[in-house]
């Protein structure tokens, strides 16, 4: 019986290979003498079973062979890993691919029920039971994503469908299909990680961060929003040339289509007052990184406020400039000595020196402070009373913290060669581990000539008396 059966398929098979046209069910019928419902039925198995194609002409209905690649054939090329299994789960065929995953030969797989496989690697097994037991569910088209772990090669991730499919002689059946898609996952688990790492670290900078791809606004992180006072949505429709302040907008947006334009992988910094939401004013530093990445153009934008050191600036400007209004305008020299180099010296001191400014700052302090310090003069607790004490050895005297500054009276050298009789005040300060000696020196020779010619007087009338 299934012999006839299968016979009169081929003899329609074999018919409407020769008329490659199409014909009817009367066409058939007539040709193999057959009653058209029998051949109707037949038909009906081979269009199920995809041998046969139908086309509709009005009424009537035209057949035509199907032009169809053998299962085999599939099976062979296919890139991934096919199974195809009858109603009862038995493995009807199955490719090379699938049995390489399974380390099995082709006889210990076909015509097994897949229950009952068994593959050398029980990591396969999981595999085996989910394939098996969506067979048995004989669901429509159905996907869906299989992962486990192979001893020694690590994880592997399939995309399985299952495909109802309709066998030559009319039985039913599903066939498997398994797609190798772990590289893809990985990779973007990979993609992912990048992401998430690039994110703590964008939100966790205590600078703002903008990105812009081909002039869009793409990222903003929650500094940018502390920075700005707008929110990262709004930050995503602004143009961060926008906050700049008005009358300083042209130039900032001019420089910045410059970086875009005349530098393909470049960098730039600069400084600019900037407009809060709230209307207040805040001072940025900004460091543009401009990175063409596959065919499209990424601006980093990092944001610094630095108004509070603006500001801590300008004050440190304004004490330095009230330091050296006061230090010109004295009537005595100054200096301040760190680490055996004079830094500073006021314009008062190159009049009782005869050295420039620029030459004082070249010199060795002790090339300026530098006499015999005669016996009669007392240079009180500082020096002992000696002709040998030097100003380096009463430099180095000087301590940090002292409440009274210490004083002695010495002779220095001027440029030109002559001496000058100097009062000297000697006091000093300590930061960052820098000792700072600050010494104002006051001209007395005039005094000290009045002084000597006095006590010359007197000596010339003791002698004269005696």
């Amino acid at each position: 019986m299934m012999q006839d059966y299968q016979r009169e398929l081929s003899s329609i098979r074999r018919l409407l290979k020769e008329n490659s046209d199409g014909m009817s069910v009367t066409d058939i019928s007539r040709a193999l003498k057959k009653n058209k419902n029998t051949i109707g039925r037949y038909l009906d198995i081979l269009l199920i079973s995809g041998q046969v194609d139908m086309r509709t002409y009005g009424m009537a209905k035209v057949y035509t062979l199907s032009q169809r690649v053998p299962l085999s054939a599939m099976l062979s090329y296919s890139k991934e890993l096919v199974m195809v299994l009858d109603t009862g789960g038995r493995i009807v065929d199955i490719n090379e691919n699938f049995l390489r995953l399974l380390d099995l030969e082709r006889s210990d797989a076909a015509g097994k029920n897949i229950e009952f496989l068994r593959p050398p690697n029980v990591d396969v097994h999981e595999l085996l039971g989910s394939v098996a037991a969506g067979a048995k569910k004989r669901e429509e088209k159905r996907e869906e994503t299989v992962t486990f772990r192979i001893k020694g090669t690590g994880e592997r991730i399939f995309k399985v469908k299952r495909i109802p499919t309709v066998f030559e002689d009319g039985g039913r059946g599903t066939t498997v299909i398994l797609e190798d898609i772990t590289e893809h996952i990985l990779a973007e688990r990979e993609i992912q990680q990048s992401e998430e790492r690039f994110r703590t670290m964008a939100e966790n900078i205590r600078d703002g961060l903008v990105i812009i791809e081909d002039g869009r606004n793409v990222f903003a992180n929650k500094r940018v929003t502390e920075i700005t006072g707008y929110t990262i949505e709004e930050m995503m429709a602004l143009d961060p040339v926008s906050l700049v302040v008005p009358e300083d907008r042209k130039t900032v947006a001019k420089r910045f289509e410059e970086v875009l334009e005349t530098h393909p992988e470049g960098f730039r910094d600069d400084v600019a007052w900037i407009i809060r939401k709230d209307g207040k004013r805040r001072c940025i530093y900004s460091r543009i990184t401009v990175m063409p990445r596959e065919n499209k153009q990424y601006a980093f934008v990092i944001l610094t406020d630095i108004t509070e050191l603006r500001a801590k600036e300008a004050a440190l400007r304004e004490s330095e400039q009230r330091f050296r209004m006061m230090a010109e305008n004295i009537r005595d020299g100054l200096l301040i000595i760190e680490n055996n180099r004079i830094v500073f010296a006021n314009r008062r001191m190159t009049e009782i020196s005869g050295f420039t400014l620029e030459e004082i700052a070249q010199l060795d302090f002790r090339n300026i402070l530098v006499a015999d310090v005669p016996s009669h003069h007392d240079l009180g607790s500082v020096v002992p009373k000696d002709k040998s004490c030097t100003i380096e050895a009463l430099i180095g005297s000087i301590r940090p913290g002292a409440n009274i500054p210490e004083e002695a009276t010495f002779w220095i050298n001027r440029k030109d060669g002559t001496k000058r009789c100097i009062q000297g005040n000697f006091s000093a300060t300590v930061h960052d581990d820098v000792i700072s000696i600050y010494v104002t020196a006051t001209d007395i020779t005039a005094f000290a000539e009045k002084e000597q010619a006095l006590r010359d007087r007197i000596a010339s009338l003791q002698e004269l008396v005696s």
